[in-house]
């Protein structure tokens, strides 16, 4: 029973280096889905990304975070987000550049791997995940064993 209750203790310690060694590179890693997005959806055409008529509301998106839950914020609009959102919810508009729903759409066509930023996310999880585990133990030969 004590055995076990130490591995318990032992893997939660490793658990909470590992979620501790994830945060910064994980915001920052969203962050950089998110400028992935954005600039896909600024990347207007015909049919595609955010309405452009003089190019303001597509000059307005940004990204905003990592915020401390770990998430980020895309937004359109800025003083003007109540045209930003009729822009984006009126489906019945019809836009010669641009598409309804373009920020949706936007992560709808965002593609996990041909990321750049999801690279960057599994290498820097993998090394928190070396960093979490701690040395590995090797026997009188040089060779890895399991703990």
């Amino acid at each position: 029973m004590a055995t076990t209750r130490r591995n318990f203790a032992r893997a939660a310690r490793r658990v909470r280096r590992f979620g501790s060694g994830m945060k910064d590179p994980l915001g920052a890693s969203l962050r950089g889905i998110g400028e992935e997005i954005l600039t896909d959806v600024r990347a207007s055409s015909e049919g595609h990304g955010v309405p452009r008529d003089e190019g303001v509301l597509a000059a307005s998106g940004r990204v905003e975070g990592p915020r401390p839950d770990v998430s980020v914020l895309l937004s359109f609009g800025d003083a003007s987000a109540p045209y930003a959102l009729r822009q984006h919810e009126e489906l019945d508009y019809r836009h010669t550049v641009g598409e309804p729903r373009y920020l949706v759409r936007g992560v709808d066509r965002w593609k996990p791997n041909g990321s750049v930023a999801m690279a960057a996310l599994k290498r820097n999880a993998e090394q928190a995940a070396r960093r979490a585990a701690g040395p590995r133990a090797r026997d009188a030969r040089g060779r890895f064993v399991r703990r």
